[in-house]
């Protein structure tokens, strides 16, 4: 009996490896959230280190407002925000379903996402509405 019930949970854990590693390797997007990072490179993206060679761009949210407000980036861009601010916000898509949403931020807090496709997301503050910016991908 006990052997059977080892041998099932070695199977489990090999075929949630598998779920890991087969997410992991999928091409989309990445967004990773948390304090910033003390070290000089990128953000880790939620599949490890940010790619070599790839575009890293950060906005700051700071006095209520987004800057830039409006970026413009190539393909595969990994756009952080970071909030120094001292009271949360967050950046989220306005596109439905939403193209990416940070969660709230408190001071200090990041957030990045890497844009894989071209096109304008608009975004917001969902703490304060008013709080607006835009990412143009081309």
């Amino acid at each position: 009996m006990w052997h059977k019930l080892r041998r099932m949970s070695a199977l489990s854990l090999a075929m949630n490896l598998l779920a890991i590693v087969a997410v992991g390797c999928t091409g989309g997007s990445h967004d990773v959230k948390g304090p910033p990072s003390k070290a000089a490179s990128a953000v880790p993206s939620a599949a490890g280190e940010a790619r070599p060679g790839a575009v890293e761009k950060q906005i700051v949210i700071d006095n209520f407002t987004f800057d830039p407000p409006a970026l413009t980036v190539p393909v595969g861009t990994k756009v952080t925000w970071v909030n120094h601010d001292d009271v949360p916000h967050t950046a989220t898509s306005t596109a439905k379903p939403k193209s990416f949403q940070s969660g709230t931020l408190d001071t200090d807090g990041q957030f990045a996402h890497v844009f894989t496709a071209p096109g304008t997301y608009e975004y917001f503050c969902a703490v304060h509405p008013k709080m607006t910016g835009k990412i143009i991908v081309k």
